[in-house]
């Protein structure tokens, strides 16, 4: 009886759920995070992930990101949205033969909040 309820089936792979172990692909993740907002410094950020070669320029945007979503939402879709990216890099990083966890300077700006 339980296993017809729907919370009970499985769950379907979502695209934001996917880790990636190419820099190629984490650099989209970042700019999917602010695809929805219109705004002259997201070309800027745009331009600056283009030019991100390992995984720390890539950490050191994350405030930057972080302040344009939330003057374009708020600040708790801020917070989302930059805590799955810092998933995502955290998985890149310790999965990746090229890089080590130690490229980051701390910990997950989920842990800050």
């Amino acid at each position: 009886m339980f296993f017809k309820l729907p919370w009970f089936g499985q769950k379907e792979a979502s695209y934001h759920d996917t880790q990636v172990l190419e820099m190629d692909f984490l650099v989209s993740e970042f700019e999917d995070a602010v695809s929805d907002i219109q705004d002259p410094l997201r070309t800027r950020l745009h331009a600056a992930l283009l030019a991100c070669r390992n995984p720390q320029d890539l950490w050191f945007l994350r405030g930057k990101l972080f302040n344009l979503i939330s003057k374009h939402h708020c600040e708790g879709v801020a917070h989302q949205r930059v805590s799955r990216l810092d998933q995502k890099l955290r998985f890149f990083v310790n999965h990746h033969p090229d890089h080590t966890p130690e490229e980051l300077p701390s910990g997950p700006m989920a842990l800050l909040h």
